[in-house]
């Protein structure tokens, strides 16, 4: 069986690219994903939902509660590992990943290094239980944007998704 994905090409015409551009550079975000974004909504796939979260932890237990108290207001996918995450990454775009410090193989910082070198508009929230004041420098000087410490408070962690959500251009839907 083919699992490789197939691409379309889009003609544009030339001034409607460069507003695509302007706009993509405003939101940080890829022309590829702010389209794909935009086919979505018209669709309606991701209605309801908040955002793509890639949650990397290593600790089974922690990455199901996790998956399952985000998974109502946002699509939530996983990885064990770090070298995991890296191969879903390569392939599918995220607006913010969650990831362990302590991961085996590739460690958690690496993950958010490699993130921030290929796609800079993804956001990181790192996590972890040995926490220090020196970790936390290193988290931020690699690209993250928040630090938090297990046992992880669920209501902290969704009030920074939806914060950082808003940081790229996604509301929280109004409940009716």
């Amino acid at each position: 069986m083919d699992t490789e994905k197939k691409q379309i090409h889009l003609n544009i015409q030339e001034d409607i690219y460069r507003k695509l551009k302007v706009k993509c550079a405003y939101k940080g975000v890829s022309m590829q994903k702010y389209i794909a974004d935009l086919i979505a909504a018209s669709i309606e796939e991701n209605t309801g939902k908040g955002g793509l979260l890639l949650i990397v932890e290593d600790e089974a237990i922690l990455r199901e509660s996790l998956k399952d108290s985000l998974k109502d207001e946002h699509t939530v996918t996983t990885a064990e590992t770090g070298e995991e995450a890296l191969e879903i990454i390569k392939k599918k775009d995220f607006d913010i990943i969650i990831v362990d410090v302590r991961l085996p193989g590739i460690t958690g910082l690496d993950v958010v290094r490699w993130v921030k070198q290929s796609k800079p508009y993804v956001r990181a929230i790192v996590i972890t239980a040995y926490p220090s004041v020196e970790l936390a420098v290193e988290a931020m000087k690699q690209g993250a944007v928040d630090y938090l410490v297990k046992p992880i408070n669920l209501e902290v962690l969704g009030a920074l998704i939806w914060d950082n959500l808003q940081k790229v251009g996604k509301k929280r839907p109004v409940l009716e």
